[in-house]
């Protein structure tokens, strides 16, 4: 098994879809890391990462509500990756987490 911590913000507010084996809610977190580079310069990268809490089909979803942008959030999950062609033609990749714990760190 593979597991994910990270520590972020949330991107965007929620949305919930609801699908034939339940409901998802999705939002995009973005988690940055500080370094300097080769000429000692200080460097801020952000991630992405595409979050999906999964619910059954009678399962409250209120708490997407919450799952608002720029909340810090921590995180739990499982890693997944998934690729694609943009509409320019290049080949992209994405980091996905499919969250079995959340919590709100603001």
């Amino acid at each position: 098994m593979l597991k994910l911590i990270l520590s972020g913000n949330v991107g965007n507010d929620a949305t919930v879809t609801e699908t034939s084996n339940g409901k998802v809610i999705n939002f995009d977190v973005a988690v940055s890391k500080n370094y300097k580079n080769s000429k000692g310069e200080k460097v801020e990268k952000t991630e992405w990462i595409r979050a999906s809490i999964w619910r059954g089909k009678d399962s409250d979803t209120k708490f997407a509500d919450y799952i608002k942008k720029g909340k810090k959030v921590l995180i739990e999950g499982e890693p997944s990756s998934s690729g694609y062609k943009t509409k320019e033609g290049e080949i992209q990749s994405s980091l996905n987490v499919t969250v079995k714990d959340f919590e709100f760190l603001n």
